[in-house]
């Protein structure tokens, strides 16, 4: 979804619907979660092309903050940044910084207002100048054809020499994330060619490119791979099912093809081709709940997580992934609509329960950094998104009024009764730091205290306790009193939902 909306703002806004069919999903293969355990930590992020740019950048980072997160993954978006036309201009030195046919001015802006925020920025190179393609489009809504990788090498070289920490007092950035959805044809293209997938391939070639040439600026950098769309193939089959197509593949199928990787529960090496990266991103977009799997066995929701993570651990086990570091798993983009403003969003309550949920069954898989899409909804009908943690106010930014999901993002706190009649119970701290906490389950019409867990340095807390009565579970601060939205100990039923809302 981002390279749609961003491709609107370049456009002045001009609403031209540009989007990838996406296939309904099932109810989850696996509604078990593997056993959390602490050690790992949960940072929450924000993404919202539109007021990250433009004279509500401060609000909407302020905005942000207050929904607990501490970073912002901003658009790097090459071609506005680089020259202009057909070729390179004489004499362009696109390694440098400096070089007067550059254009930084707005991005610089945006990395130190996210900076000033407390705010870490994730810079996300995407799209390609004319200059640094091979090959025309066949429709206007197709992404890039064949980024050049040593050209994107010599982009990324001047952005992470720029946001050094050391070059005209602009602050440090450390996070770089290569490209967005790159297994549908509005971001790379081709996808594929005389009826074989590869895209994957080429993509491994620009990660290895950028990561290359981030690394050698500071070789802490982290390179974050592309988040891949969460459906591939076609949902137009009047039976329900897929059919394929060659504009979006499936992303385990991709991920397999770039990592060099067989199918099956034990995945074996095909091939022996690595890849330079340090962080795995995806987007979990789910047609249901939280433990809600996609319909496809290759596409992956947020109940199919696990089936990622344990292919992104075999690769790295048999040496295909080149990194400094364990390599992290990331959700860079994931939302559900709410009502209002859309008619066909959840509603609010319901909302607010699959975001913290959500958050902490992505967080079990091995997610450790989760963000949301869009911090206010888009205006209403014209815009296609309304999956803001701010209701739109009338008069801009200031006028914005939190939704329930506001909180959910901030405080998540989840709670469940076991086969064995106990109740588990875990959260994050608002603050992802390590204050004390009271859990409280309420009874008639007060909150009784049940539990004072540990909290580790990143803020999770998670225990165990009895109570035979029904009320919801809270999490809440000793110091100052705040509070997680109430949890219902009674699970809703999962049914088949767009996260999208009028969109689909």
């Amino acid at each position: 979804m981002y390279r749609a909306v961003s491709r609107l703002l370049l456009k002045g806004g001009c609403l031209v619907v540009v989007a990838a069919t996406v296939a309904a999903g099932a109810v989850s293969r696996a509604q078990s979660s593997p056993a959390a355990s602490f050690g790992r930590p949960l940072t929450t992020a924000m993404v919202d092309p539109t007021n990250f740019s433009g004279a509500d950048v401060p609000g909407a980072f302020a905005h942000s903050r207050a929904a607990g997160a501490t970073v912002v993954r901003l658009l790097l978006w090459w071609p506005t940044v680089a020259p202009e036309g057909s070729s390179a201009p004489p004499g362009f030195n696109a390694r440098d910084p400096s070089d007067p046919a550059y254009r930084w001015d707005a991005f610089d802006e945006q990395v130190r207002a996210a900076v000033a925020a407390g705010l870490q920025p994730i810079a996300n190179i995407n799209s390609a100048p004319t200059w640094a393609q091979s090959g025309a489009k066949q429709r206007a809504s197709d992404g890039p054809v064949r980024p050049s990788p040593s050209m994107l090498a010599d982009f990324a070289t001047a952005a992470a020499k720029r946001y050094s920490g050391s070059y005209g007092g602009l602050p440090r950035v450390r996070y770089w994330q290569v490209w967005n959805e790159q297994n549908l044809s509005i971001e790379l293209m081709p996808q594929s060619e005389g009826g074989k997938v590869v895209s994957p391939d080429w993509y491994r070639g620009m990660v290895n490119a950028m990561a290359r040439a981030v690394h050698a600026v500071h070789p802490d950098n982290v390179v974050v791979t592309g988040g891949l769309a969460p459906f591939g193939g076609s949902s137009n089959d009047p039976s329900g099912g897929y059919v394929p197509t060659p504009e979006r593949i499936h992303p385990l199928e991709f991920m397999r093809q770039m990592l060099c990787m067989s199918k099956g529960m034990k995945p074996k090496p095909t091939c022996n081709a690595r890849t330079e990266f340090d962080v795995w991103a995806h987007h979990p977009y789910t047609y249901g709940g939280p433990t809600h799997s996609a319909y496809h066995p290759d596409d992956v929701s947020i109940g199919d997580l696990g089936e990622m993570r344990k292919l992104l651990e075999a690769a790295e086990a048999a040496g295909h992934i080149q990194s400094r570091q364990k390599v992290g798993f990331w959700v860079t983009e994931f939302s559900y609509d709410s009502k209002p403003a859309d008619p066909k969003g959840l509603d609010p309550a319901l909302h607010a329960r699959w975001v913290s949920e959500a958050v902490y069954r992505m967080w079990t898989q091995g997610v450790s950094l989760v963000t949301w899409w869009l911090l206010r909804d888009e205006p209403f009908p014209e815009g296609i998104f309304q999956s803001g943690l701010y209701l739109r106010g009338p008069s801009g930014i200031a006028s914005d009024k939190p939704k329930p999901a506001l909180q959910a993002f901030r405080f998540p706190f989840v709670a469940f009764r076991q086969k064995d009649k106990s109740i588990t119970f875990w959260g994050r701290t608002p603050t992802s730091t390590k204050k004390a906490v009271v859990v409280e389950q309420k009874q008639g019409s007060r909150w009784k205290r049940l539990s004072s867990p540990q909290v580790d340095r990143y803020g999770i807390f998670q225990g165990r306790v009895t109570s035979r009565a029904s009320g919801s579970f809270r999490a809440r601060l000793v110091s100052g009193g705040e509070a997680s939205l109430p949890f219902s100990l009674t699970v809703p039923a999962d049914f088949r939902f767009c996260p999208w809302g009028s969109f689909c």
